[in-house]
Protein backbone atom coordinates (compact mmCIF):
# COMPACT_ATOMS: atom_id res chain seq x y z
CA UNK A 1 0.00 0.00 0.00
CA UNK A 2 1.36 3.42 -1.02
CA UNK A 3 0.28 5.21 2.15
CA UNK A 4 1.44 2.41 4.43
CA UNK A 5 4.87 2.81 2.86
CA UNK A 6 4.75 6.59 3.30
CA UNK A 7 3.83 6.28 6.98
CA UNK A 8 6.75 3.92 7.47
CA UNK A 9 9.04 6.53 5.90
CA UNK A 10 8.09 9.13 8.53
CA UNK A 11 10.63 10.03 11.26
CA UNK A 12 10.67 7.24 13.84
CA UNK A 13 8.93 9.10 16.70
CA UNK A 14 6.06 10.20 14.42
CA UNK A 15 5.49 6.72 12.98
CA UNK A 16 5.69 5.19 16.47
CA UNK A 17 3.15 7.67 17.83
CA UNK A 18 0.69 6.99 14.99
CA UNK A 19 0.93 3.23 15.55
CA UNK A 20 0.53 3.65 19.32
CA UNK A 21 -2.57 5.82 18.79
CA UNK A 22 -3.96 3.16 16.45
CA UNK A 23 -3.47 0.43 19.06
CA UNK A 24 -5.19 2.58 21.70
CA UNK A 25 -8.10 3.09 19.29
CA UNK A 26 -8.27 -0.71 18.90
CA UNK A 27 -8.51 -1.09 22.69
CA UNK A 28 -11.27 1.52 22.86
CA UNK A 29 -13.07 -0.08 19.91
CA UNK A 30 -13.24 3.22 18.01
CA UNK A 31 -12.04 4.13 14.52
CA UNK A 32 -9.13 6.56 14.28
CA UNK A 33 -7.54 8.32 11.30
CA UNK A 34 -4.82 10.75 10.35
CA UNK A 35 -6.51 13.38 8.20
CA UNK A 36 -6.37 16.60 6.21
CA UNK A 37 -3.21 18.53 5.42
CA UNK A 38 -1.03 15.87 7.00
CA UNK A 39 -2.32 13.28 4.52
CA UNK A 40 -2.03 15.73 1.61
CA UNK A 41 1.58 16.55 2.47
CA UNK A 42 2.38 12.88 3.03
CA UNK A 43 1.21 12.17 -0.51
CA UNK A 44 3.22 15.13 -1.89
CA UNK A 45 6.35 14.15 0.02
CA UNK A 46 6.37 17.42 1.99
CA UNK A 47 7.54 17.28 5.63
CA UNK A 48 4.67 18.15 7.97
CA UNK A 49 5.25 18.18 11.71
CA UNK A 50 1.62 18.72 12.72
CA UNK A 51 -0.37 15.50 12.90
CA UNK A 52 -4.16 15.78 12.71
CA UNK A 53 -6.07 12.83 14.19
CA UNK A 54 -9.82 12.26 14.02
CA UNK A 55 -11.64 9.60 16.01
CA UNK A 56 -15.20 8.37 15.60
CA UNK A 57 -15.82 8.78 19.30
CA UNK A 58 -14.85 11.17 22.08
CA UNK A 59 -11.78 12.97 20.77
CA UNK A 60 -11.05 14.74 24.06
CA UNK A 61 -11.23 11.54 26.13
CA UNK A 62 -8.98 9.82 23.58
CA UNK A 63 -6.46 12.68 23.74
CA UNK A 64 -6.46 12.66 27.55
CA UNK A 65 -5.77 8.93 27.65
CA UNK A 66 -2.97 9.28 25.09
CA UNK A 67 -1.44 12.09 27.13
CA UNK A 68 -1.62 10.00 30.30
CA UNK A 69 -0.03 6.93 28.74
CA UNK A 70 2.76 8.90 27.01
CA UNK A 71 3.28 11.57 29.72
CA UNK A 72 2.35 14.42 27.38
CA UNK A 73 0.77 17.82 27.96
CA UNK A 74 -2.81 18.16 26.72
CA UNK A 75 -4.92 21.28 26.09
CA UNK A 76 -8.61 20.64 25.47
CA UNK A 77 -11.27 22.71 23.69
CA UNK A 78 -14.55 21.19 24.82
CA UNK A 79 -16.73 23.49 22.71
CA UNK A 80 -15.21 22.05 19.52
CA UNK A 81 -14.46 18.54 20.78
CA UNK A 82 -10.74 18.98 20.09
CA UNK A 83 -7.46 18.70 21.97
CA UNK A 84 -3.77 19.39 21.33
CA UNK A 85 -0.91 17.22 22.56
CA UNK A 86 2.56 18.66 23.09
CA UNK A 87 5.79 17.31 24.51
CA UNK A 88 6.45 14.98 21.58
CA UNK A 89 9.78 14.78 19.81
CA UNK A 90 9.73 17.47 17.10
CA UNK A 91 6.01 17.49 16.31
CA UNK A 92 2.60 18.22 17.81
CA UNK A 93 -0.75 16.49 17.49
CA UNK A 94 -4.29 17.84 17.17
CA UNK A 95 -7.07 15.38 17.97
CA UNK A 96 -10.72 15.94 17.10
CA UNK A 97 -14.03 14.19 17.38
CA UNK A 98 -15.33 13.24 13.96
CA UNK A 99 -18.14 15.67 13.23
CA UNK A 100 -20.48 17.16 10.70
CA UNK A 101 -21.36 20.81 10.24
CA UNK A 102 -24.46 22.76 9.26
CA UNK A 103 -24.24 26.43 8.24
CA UNK A 104 -27.48 28.05 9.37
CA UNK A 105 -26.63 31.25 7.49
CA UNK A 106 -23.87 32.34 5.09
CA UNK A 107 -20.46 33.34 6.51
CA UNK A 108 -21.47 32.33 10.06
CA UNK A 109 -19.73 29.78 12.24
CA UNK A 110 -21.29 26.33 11.73
CA UNK A 111 -23.39 24.26 14.10
CA UNK A 112 -21.37 21.13 14.91
CA UNK A 113 -22.56 17.62 15.80
CA UNK A 114 -20.93 14.19 15.94
CA UNK A 115 -20.58 12.31 12.69
CA UNK A 116 -18.68 9.60 10.86
CA UNK A 117 -15.39 10.06 9.03
CA UNK A 118 -17.18 10.63 5.72
CA UNK A 119 -19.14 13.49 7.32
CA UNK A 120 -15.96 14.92 8.80
CA UNK A 121 -14.16 14.92 5.48
CA UNK A 122 -17.13 16.46 3.64
CA UNK A 123 -17.04 19.53 5.91
CA UNK A 124 -13.48 20.33 4.81
CA UNK A 125 -12.52 23.01 2.33
CA UNK A 126 -11.05 21.16 -0.67
CA UNK A 127 -10.83 17.59 -1.91
CA UNK A 128 -7.03 17.55 -1.46
CA UNK A 129 -7.61 18.22 2.26
CA UNK A 130 -10.51 15.77 2.55
CA UNK A 131 -8.62 12.50 2.75
CA UNK A 132 -7.92 10.25 5.74
CA UNK A 133 -5.74 7.24 6.47
CA UNK A 134 -6.97 4.60 8.91
CA UNK A 135 -4.57 3.83 11.78
CA UNK A 136 -6.44 0.96 13.49
CA UNK A 137 -4.37 -2.21 13.29
CA UNK A 138 -6.66 -4.31 11.05
CA UNK A 139 -6.79 -1.61 8.33
CA UNK A 140 -3.64 0.41 9.08
CA UNK A 141 -2.63 2.54 6.08
CA UNK A 142 -5.97 2.31 4.23
CA UNK A 143 -6.82 5.52 2.37
CA UNK A 144 -10.29 6.99 2.82
CA UNK A 145 -10.86 9.19 -0.22
CA UNK A 146 -14.58 9.69 -0.81
CA UNK A 147 -14.30 12.88 -2.88
CA UNK A 148 -11.42 12.31 -5.31
CA UNK A 149 -8.67 14.13 -3.44
CA UNK A 150 -5.90 11.80 -4.58
CA UNK A 151 -6.84 12.29 -8.21
CA UNK A 152 -6.98 16.09 -7.77
CA UNK A 153 -3.53 16.03 -6.18
CA UNK A 154 -2.18 14.24 -9.23
CA UNK A 155 -3.89 16.75 -11.55
CA UNK A 156 -2.86 19.74 -9.45
CA UNK A 157 -6.40 20.99 -8.84
CA UNK A 158 -7.98 22.91 -5.97
CA UNK A 159 -11.57 21.63 -6.01
CA UNK A 160 -14.32 22.61 -3.55
CA UNK A 161 -16.67 19.95 -2.28
CA UNK A 162 -20.03 21.62 -2.96
CA UNK A 163 -21.58 24.75 -4.57
CA UNK A 164 -22.09 26.62 -1.28
CA UNK A 165 -18.55 26.08 -0.04
CA UNK A 166 -17.46 29.73 -0.45
CA UNK A 167 -20.85 31.07 0.65
CA UNK A 168 -20.80 29.05 3.86
CA UNK A 169 -17.20 30.04 4.58
CA UNK A 170 -15.82 32.89 2.44
CA UNK A 171 -12.37 32.56 4.05
CA UNK A 172 -11.98 29.46 1.89
CA UNK A 173 -11.37 31.85 -1.01
CA UNK A 174 -8.13 32.97 0.64
CA UNK A 175 -7.19 29.37 1.39
CA UNK A 176 -7.88 28.30 -2.20
CA UNK A 177 -5.53 30.98 -3.46
CA UNK A 178 -2.88 30.17 -0.86
CA UNK A 179 -2.80 26.46 -1.70
CA UNK A 180 -2.98 27.14 -5.43
CA UNK A 181 0.09 29.35 -5.31
CA UNK A 182 2.01 27.29 -2.76
CA UNK A 183 1.76 24.06 -4.74
CA UNK A 184 1.66 25.66 -8.19
CA UNK A 185 -1.80 24.12 -8.71
CA UNK A 186 -4.89 25.56 -10.42
CA UNK A 187 -8.27 26.34 -8.93
CA UNK A 188 -10.66 23.98 -10.70
CA UNK A 189 -13.06 25.68 -13.15
CA UNK A 190 -16.27 25.02 -11.26
CA UNK A 191 -14.69 26.12 -7.99
CA UNK A 192 -13.63 29.33 -9.74
CA UNK A 193 -17.25 29.95 -10.77
CA UNK A 194 -18.36 29.43 -7.16
CA UNK A 195 -15.66 31.84 -5.93
CA UNK A 196 -16.81 34.51 -8.38
CA UNK A 197 -20.40 34.05 -7.24
CA UNK A 198 -19.33 34.53 -3.60
CA UNK A 199 -17.34 37.62 -4.54
CA UNK A 200 -20.32 39.02 -6.47
CA UNK A 201 -22.45 38.53 -3.34
CA UNK A 202 -19.78 40.40 -1.32
CA UNK A 203 -19.34 37.48 1.06
CA UNK A 204 -15.82 38.60 1.99
CA UNK A 205 -17.28 41.89 3.22
CA UNK A 206 -19.70 39.99 5.47
CA UNK A 207 -17.43 37.43 7.12
CA UNK A 208 -16.00 38.27 10.54
CA UNK A 209 -12.80 40.30 10.28
CA UNK A 210 -10.80 38.19 12.71
CA UNK A 211 -11.35 35.13 10.51
CA UNK A 212 -10.01 37.02 7.51
CA UNK A 213 -7.09 38.17 9.67
CA UNK A 214 -6.09 34.59 10.46
CA UNK A 215 -6.11 33.66 6.77
CA UNK A 216 -4.14 36.79 5.84
CA UNK A 217 -1.47 35.95 8.40
CA UNK A 218 -1.13 32.48 6.86
CA UNK A 219 -0.66 34.10 3.44
CA UNK A 220 2.08 36.38 4.81
CA UNK A 221 3.75 33.31 6.33
CA UNK A 222 4.08 31.67 2.91
CA UNK A 223 7.57 31.52 1.38
CA UNK A 224 6.56 33.89 -1.43
CA UNK A 225 3.47 35.80 -0.19
CA UNK A 226 3.42 38.17 -3.16
CA UNK A 227 2.12 35.35 -5.40
CA UNK A 228 -1.12 34.65 -3.49
CA UNK A 229 -1.62 38.39 -2.88
CA UNK A 230 -1.46 39.10 -6.60
CA UNK A 231 -3.82 36.24 -7.40
CA UNK A 232 -6.20 37.25 -4.62
CA UNK A 233 -6.38 40.80 -5.94
CA UNK A 234 -7.13 39.53 -9.46
CA UNK A 235 -9.98 37.36 -8.17
CA UNK A 236 -11.67 39.61 -5.65
CA UNK A 237 -9.74 42.82 -5.01
CA UNK A 238 -8.76 43.98 -1.51
CA UNK A 239 -11.48 46.43 -0.47
CA UNK A 240 -12.95 43.93 2.04
CA UNK A 241 -9.66 44.41 3.93
CA UNK A 242 -9.48 48.21 3.70
CA UNK A 243 -11.39 50.66 1.53
CA UNK A 244 -9.20 51.92 -1.28
CA UNK A 245 -6.52 49.24 -0.85
CA UNK A 246 -5.11 48.20 -4.22
CA UNK A 247 -2.34 45.91 -5.40
CA UNK A 248 0.75 48.12 -5.68
CA UNK A 249 3.03 47.79 -8.71
CA UNK A 250 6.11 48.18 -6.50
CA UNK A 251 5.07 45.38 -4.11
CA UNK A 252 6.90 42.61 -6.01
CA UNK A 253 10.20 44.53 -5.73
CA UNK A 254 9.63 45.39 -2.08
CA UNK A 255 8.66 41.81 -1.19
CA UNK A 256 11.71 40.50 -3.05
CA UNK A 257 13.96 42.94 -1.19
CA UNK A 258 12.28 41.96 2.07
CA UNK A 259 13.07 38.27 1.48
CA UNK A 260 16.72 39.15 0.82
CA UNK A 261 16.91 41.38 3.89
CA UNK A 262 15.32 38.70 6.11
CA UNK A 263 17.88 36.14 4.90
CA UNK A 264 20.69 38.66 5.52
CA UNK A 265 19.42 39.36 9.04
CA UNK A 266 19.19 35.67 9.87
CA UNK A 267 22.74 35.14 8.69
CA UNK A 268 24.18 37.93 10.86
CA UNK A 269 21.84 38.71 13.76
CA UNK A 270 19.53 35.82 14.57
CA UNK A 271 21.43 35.31 17.85
CA UNK A 272 20.59 38.90 18.89
CA UNK A 273 16.84 39.18 18.55
CA UNK A 274 14.13 37.07 16.94
CA UNK A 275 12.16 38.68 14.13
CA UNK A 276 8.84 37.68 12.57
CA UNK A 277 9.21 37.77 8.76
CA UNK A 278 5.43 37.71 8.23
CA UNK A 279 5.15 41.01 10.12
CA UNK A 280 7.51 42.63 7.59
CA UNK A 281 5.36 41.47 4.68
CA UNK A 282 2.16 42.46 6.49
CA UNK A 283 3.52 45.96 7.20
CA UNK A 284 4.49 46.39 3.54
CA UNK A 285 0.96 45.33 2.59
CA UNK A 286 -0.70 47.97 4.80
CA UNK A 287 1.88 50.70 4.14
CA UNK A 288 -0.04 52.28 1.18
CA UNK A 289 -2.87 53.21 3.56
CA UNK A 290 -2.93 56.52 5.40
CA UNK A 291 -1.96 56.44 9.06
CA UNK A 292 -5.62 56.80 10.05
CA UNK A 293 -6.71 53.97 7.73
CA UNK A 294 -3.86 51.73 8.89
CA UNK A 295 -4.84 52.25 12.53
CA UNK A 296 -8.46 51.49 11.67
CA UNK A 297 -7.48 48.27 9.87
CA UNK A 298 -5.39 47.13 12.85
CA UNK A 299 -8.36 47.78 15.14
CA UNK A 300 -10.99 46.25 12.85
CA UNK A 301 -9.03 43.04 12.37
CA UNK A 302 -7.90 42.91 16.01
CA UNK A 303 -4.30 42.22 15.12
CA UNK A 304 -2.05 41.42 18.06
CA UNK A 305 -0.79 44.55 19.81
CA UNK A 306 2.82 43.82 18.84
CA UNK A 307 1.90 43.50 15.15
CA UNK A 308 -0.28 46.63 15.17
CA UNK A 309 2.41 48.72 16.86
CA UNK A 310 4.94 47.77 14.17
CA UNK A 311 2.57 48.68 11.31
CA UNK A 312 1.70 52.01 12.95
CA UNK A 313 5.33 52.71 13.88
CA UNK A 314 6.37 52.28 10.25
CA UNK A 315 3.75 54.76 9.11
CA UNK A 316 4.58 57.28 11.84
CA UNK A 317 8.37 57.24 11.53
CA UNK A 318 9.34 56.53 7.92
CA UNK A 319 9.51 60.11 6.62
CA UNK A 320 11.24 61.41 9.74
CA UNK A 321 13.86 58.63 9.75
CA UNK A 322 14.50 59.01 6.02
CA UNK A 323 14.92 62.78 6.38
CA UNK A 324 17.31 62.55 9.34
CA UNK A 325 19.45 59.63 8.11
CA UNK A 326 19.87 61.04 4.59
CA UNK A 327 21.58 64.18 5.92
CA UNK A 328 25.33 64.63 5.63
CA UNK A 329 27.64 63.96 8.59
CA UNK A 330 25.11 62.09 10.71
CA UNK A 331 26.79 61.19 14.01
CA UNK A 332 26.43 57.64 15.41
CA UNK A 333 24.46 58.80 18.46
CA UNK A 334 21.78 60.32 16.19
CA UNK A 335 21.40 57.00 14.41
CA UNK A 336 21.19 55.24 17.76
CA UNK A 337 18.59 57.60 19.22
CA UNK A 338 16.40 57.30 16.11
CA UNK A 339 16.53 53.52 15.75
CA UNK A 340 16.98 52.13 19.25
CA UNK A 341 13.29 52.47 20.29
CA UNK A 342 12.09 50.62 17.19
CA UNK A 343 11.58 46.92 16.48
CA UNK A 344 14.05 45.18 14.19
CA UNK A 345 11.22 44.46 11.73
CA UNK A 346 10.54 48.19 11.39
CA UNK A 347 14.26 49.01 11.10
CA UNK A 348 14.64 46.52 8.25
CA UNK A 349 11.53 47.98 6.62
CA UNK A 350 13.08 51.47 6.69
CA UNK A 351 16.02 50.16 4.72
CA UNK A 352 13.76 48.40 2.20
CA UNK A 353 11.55 51.46 1.67
CA UNK A 354 14.32 54.08 1.67
CA UNK A 355 16.38 52.46 -1.12
CA UNK A 356 19.17 54.85 -0.10
CA UNK A 357 22.82 53.81 0.21
CA UNK A 358 23.64 56.16 3.10
CA UNK A 359 20.57 55.08 5.07
CA UNK A 360 21.46 51.43 4.52
CA UNK A 361 24.92 52.15 5.85
CA UNK A 362 23.58 53.83 8.99
CA UNK A 363 21.15 50.98 9.65
CA UNK A 364 23.85 48.35 9.24
CA UNK A 365 26.18 50.32 11.54
CA UNK A 366 23.39 50.42 14.12
CA UNK A 367 22.82 46.67 13.92
CA UNK A 368 26.50 45.68 13.80
CA UNK A 369 28.04 48.29 16.12
CA UNK A 370 25.86 50.74 18.04
CA UNK A 371 23.07 48.47 19.21
CA UNK A 372 24.46 46.21 21.88
CA UNK A 373 27.04 48.68 23.19
CA UNK A 374 27.34 48.28 26.95
CA UNK A 375 28.81 50.51 29.63
CA UNK A 376 31.45 49.39 32.10
CA UNK A 377 29.86 51.39 34.90
CA UNK A 378 26.51 50.72 36.53
CA UNK A 379 24.05 52.41 38.86
CA UNK A 380 26.05 51.51 41.95
CA UNK A 381 29.02 53.41 40.54
CA UNK A 382 26.85 56.52 40.33
CA UNK A 383 25.73 55.97 43.93
CA UNK A 384 29.36 55.83 45.06
CA UNK A 385 29.90 59.15 43.29
CA UNK A 386 27.13 60.64 45.45
CA UNK A 387 24.17 60.58 43.06
CA UNK A 388 20.94 59.53 44.75
CA UNK A 389 18.81 56.93 42.91
CA UNK A 390 16.09 58.50 40.79
CA UNK A 391 15.13 59.52 37.24
CA UNK A 392 18.46 61.30 36.74
CA UNK A 393 20.25 57.96 37.11
CA UNK A 394 18.94 56.82 33.73
CA UNK A 395 19.70 60.16 32.06
CA UNK A 396 23.33 60.07 33.21
CA UNK A 397 23.80 56.48 32.02
CA UNK A 398 22.07 57.27 28.71
CA UNK A 399 24.29 60.31 28.15
CA UNK A 400 27.42 58.27 28.87
CA UNK A 401 26.25 55.54 26.47
CA UNK A 402 25.68 58.12 23.73
CA UNK A 403 29.17 59.51 24.35
CA UNK A 404 30.59 55.99 24.06
CA UNK A 405 28.74 55.38 20.79
CA UNK A 406 30.23 58.63 19.44
CA UNK A 407 33.69 57.51 20.55
CA UNK A 408 34.10 60.21 23.24
CA UNK A 409 34.67 57.68 26.03
CA UNK A 410 36.36 54.33 25.61
CA UNK A 411 36.93 52.59 28.94
CA UNK A 412 35.71 52.45 32.52
CA UNK A 413 37.90 55.32 33.73
CA UNK A 414 36.68 57.66 30.98
CA UNK A 415 33.08 56.67 31.71
CA UNK A 416 33.58 57.48 35.40
CA UNK A 417 35.21 60.79 34.49
CA UNK A 418 32.22 61.80 32.35
CA UNK A 419 29.83 60.64 35.10
CA UNK A 420 31.58 62.95 37.60
CA UNK A 421 31.17 65.90 35.21
CA UNK A 422 27.49 65.18 34.57
CA UNK A 423 26.74 64.78 38.29
CA UNK A 424 28.61 67.98 39.06
CA UNK A 425 26.55 69.85 36.43
CA UNK A 426 23.28 68.60 37.92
Amino acid sequence: MLFLKKINELPGPMADFIRFAGRLADEKKINAYVVGGFVRDLFLGIPDYDIDLVVEGDGIAFAEELSSKLSLHVVTHKRFGTATLSGLEGFKVDIATSRKEIYEKPAALPTVSKGLIQDDLFRRDFTINAMAIAINSPCFGKLMDFYGGQDDLKKGLIRALHPLSFIDDPTRILRAVRFEQRFDFKIEKQALVWIKEAVHRRMLHIVQKHRLRDELILIFKEKAPIKPLKRLYALCGLTYIAEGLRFQRHWPNYFHEAAKKIAWYREHFLHKRHIEPYVIYLALFFYPLSLKAAKKAMLDFAFHKGVSSRVVSLKENTLKIKKELSKKNVVPSTVYRLLEPLSYEVILLFEILARHKAISGHIEDFLFIYNGQRLHIKGEDLSRLGLKPGPYFKKVLDDILVAKIDGKVRDREEELGLARKLIHLK
